[in-house]
């Protein structure tokens, strides 16, 4: 069951999302052509997320589990960053709140009180990350929704950790698909198939964070 979980849902619709995304960064901002890519890459990330917790679940792995939980709470946070109007916000903003709250509660529950735990720093890590993007929603909530590069920038930087994330279970599947494991590749190797286009990706993440908050920010400023 794992495997056709993998197979038939997971691995297509992670390469929907990578293709749409490719789709998204291209298109002119705020287009109908970068806002339905953006909806499809919104969607495949879903159903990829929700079909990777479900395989996890079945080979009993926790920080696979986790990982996927909290990348659907940043997919769908970007989302709604520019699916409301300007200044706006509802019960989804509160839903996703409340969400990453028990996230961070989990993750750091699990940290502390489980025995012979695999890599127990990573869920105090994403704990802590938790907790951080918990305040921005607070915040976000107080204000009534944020508007201009505020809420553009929002939108970026969870879309980018979105598809890094993405991108890099991808290459894991590219690997096992090779008959290799990540662990005994050459170094060579995983710079071609993981740095490279994981380091793609954050560079272009970083050019737009700077091209909005240093460059364009009069045109964003008053994106509605």
């Amino acid at each position: 069951m794992k495997d056709i979980i993998v197979w038939a849902i997971h691995t297509p619709t992670g390469t929907l999302a990578l293709v749409t995304a490719v789709v998204a960064m291209f298109a002119r901002k705020g287009s109908a052509r970068h806002r339905k890519a953006g909806s499809w890459f919104t969607v495949s990330m879903m159903v990829m997320l929700v079909s990777g917790i479900a395989a996890a679940y079945l080979k009993e792995t926790i920080i696979d589990m986790m990982l996927g939980a909290f990348v659907m709470y940043t997919v769908f946070t970007a989302w709604l960053a520019v699916h409301h109007k300007k200044n706006e916000t509802g019960l989804l903003e509160v839903i996703a709140l409340i969400w990453v709250v028990g996230f961070a509660i989990t993750a750091f529950s699990i940290s502390i009180s489980w025995r012979g735990l695999e890599a127990p720093l990573a869920y105090l890590i994403w704990g802590g990350l938790a907790i951080l993007c918990a305040f921005g929603d607070i915040r976000n909530l107080y204000l009534s929704g944020l508007s201009g590069t505020q809420r553009i920038i929002r939108h970026v930087w969870r879309i980018g950790f979105s598809l890094v994330w993405a991108a890099l279970a991808f290459t894991d599947k590219i690997v096992k698909m090779l008959g290799a494991n990540l662990k005994t590749m050459q170094e060579e190797q995983l710079l071609l198939i993981v740095a490279i286009p994981t380091m793609a990706i954050l560079i272009t993440i970083l050019y737009w964070i700077a091209k909005i908050l240093f460059f364009s920010h009069k045109r964003f400023a008053g994106y509605g």
